[in-house]
Formats: C-alpha cells, structure tokens, sequence
C-alpha cells in the first residue's frame, strides 16, 4: 500500500506527481503479454480560469472501447464539486463535468481520463438513476463483470456533493454516495460491464489503499503498482469522517499500474454557508481508494 499526505502541497500538485498527469495526451502503446496492444489512458483538459461550469471530454482512439472512467479537479481547493464523470453511451469517450460553488473565484480547471481497450467481447455500459435520495447503485447485466465505474450528481453544488463511488460485493455493482445538507435532485450510477474472456492472467481482483484517519486535509491516496500482468481499470474511493469531505479526483495512473484518489474538505466560501452547517464540527476523516486489477483482454 503507498499513502500520500498533501498537507502543504496543492492537492492537484501530488496527484500530478504520484500519478503522472499530463493532459491531453494518450499513453504510448505498449506490447500485451498475449500479443496485440496493452490498453491505453487518454485524458482532456478544460480551460483554467474562473467559469462557474466546466466540461471534459476524453476520447478514445480508433476501434478502441472506454473500459474505464476518471476525472480530476486541478485548483479546486474544495471550492469546487465533481457533477459527472460520465462514459457516453456507445462507451467512445468520458465526459467530466464540475461546477464551482458559490464564491469561488480562483481560476480551476477539470480534466477527463478515458482507460481504452479492445476485446474479442466488447463493454457495455449499465446505469440506474434515483430521483431525491443520495444512494443509487447499478448491477452488471447477467454474465458480465464490472471493469469500470462512473456517476452524474444533479444538485446543489454549494450543498451536496459526491464521497463514495464504489465496487459492490461479487465486482458486479457500483455504489454511489452523496453527502452533504441537501439530498440531490437526481443521481446516476454508471457501470462499464463485459463478459468474462480467457485473460493473461486472473481476473478482477479489487486492491485498495488508505490514508490515515486524521484531521489533514487533502488528502489523497495512490494504490501499489500492479506489476507487469495487469491493468488498473476501474477506479473508486470513498470518504469517511465527520465533516464536508468529498470526492475531488478518481483516476488511473499514466501507465494505468496504479489508483489514485483525492479528496477535499468544502472551503467556508461566501455565500455558500449552508454547505458549512456544522463546519466547526468537521474533523478527522480518512480516504480509500480501489483499484480494479484485470489482466490484458485478447
């Protein structure tokens, strides 16, 4: 398990490092252990300054599919909250979107991943959208697996806000979690599913890190290297604490070999008290992350 504490660095900063981002590009093709070509990540960027609403889209390159979703807020400094990290509907790209809440200034920008792969058995992509409650949870259809996850919160940002996209029991749900003073007016969990082909090695297997539970925050949380059999597809994390914590970055690294996640405490913004109710309160709080460990698909 590898832990990293940003205290006294720009969230935005560590994950850069610990992951390897550089926006708008593709990780170079790399030969499979079974032949043929090792998946890829391709990540897009929106501008950087003070729009209230941005919007990414990472597309995948030619035949490939989007196997897996990520996003990341760059500058948000808990002033700005992650509406959807969405695979389309045909699974040809990622679209990210954020929206700043109130008072927020600063300039900020977001940033889309798309993990690309081709199969002998193409992804599908399952959702399931819930009106006025904060849990919504997707199912593979029967004979698929989960190789990757997504969301779309519609709400008030400067109330509610998403802290937990995760792998359900058996790799074949997703769970997605809003916290916060207000209940979202809808949320949609997404699934990217495939059946079961003969891999280069074992199948999904969920590895997980964590950070300690404390009051530092970000806080952001990168798995182990998967070695040189397997790919980091999915990802999810989760934030426990007594606080406003939430969910500011999910993404693969740069060699799709790690998990990385971040989050963020809400910033006490003017004009948007009503997400701070308590904020004297908000303390100690800790970050997970999962990564969905899957060998090449050929």
């Amino acid at each position: 398990m590898r832990t990293v504490d940003i205290a006294r660095r720009t969230a935005a900063g560590l994950v850069a490092v610990a992951l390897g981002t550089t926006a708008g590009a593709a990780a170079p093709d790399r030969p499979a252990q079974a032949g043929g070509l090792a998946p890829v990540r391709v990540e897009e960027a929106s501008d950087s300054d003070g729009s209230v609403t941005k919007v990414a889209t990472a597309t995948c390159p030619g035949a490939r599919s989007v196997f897996a979703a990520g996003a990341r807020i760059v500058n948000g400094n808990g002033g700005v909250v992650l509406t959807a990290m969405e695979p389309d509907a045909e699974l040809t790209s990622v679209t990210v979107t954020a929206t700043a809440r109130t008072g927020h200034a600063s300039a900020w920008s977001v940033v889309a991943y798309a993990t690309c792969d081709s199969s002998t058995s193409p992804p599908v992509r399952a959702t399931a959208t819930v009106g006025s409650a904060s849990t919504a949870e997707v199912t593979c259809p029967s004979g698929t697996l989960l190789v990757g996850t997504g969301f779309r919160l519609d709400g008030p940002v400067d109330q509610t806000y998403v802290d937990e996209v995760a792998f359900g029991s058996g790799l074949r749900t997703v769970r997605v979690h809003a916290g916060g003073t207000a209940v979202p007016a809808s949320l949609t969990a997404v699934g990217v599913c495939k059946e079961p082909t003969q891999p280069t090695g074992p199948p999904g297997v969920r590895v997980e890190a964590a950070s300690g539970h404390d009051g530092t925050w970000p806080k952001t949380v990168v798995t182990a290297d998967a070695g040189p059999n397997a790919h980091v597809y999915g990802v999810g994390a989760r934030v426990t604490g007594a606080g406003h914590f939430f969910l500011s970055a999910l993404l693969p690294s740069a060699t799709l070999r790690r998990a990385g996640a971040e989050a963020v405490r809400a910033s006490q913004l003017p004009g948007a008290v009503a997400a701070r109710v308590g904020a004297a309160e908000d303390g100690a709080g800790s970050l997970t992350v999962s990564g969905m460990e899957l060998a090449v698909f050929h």
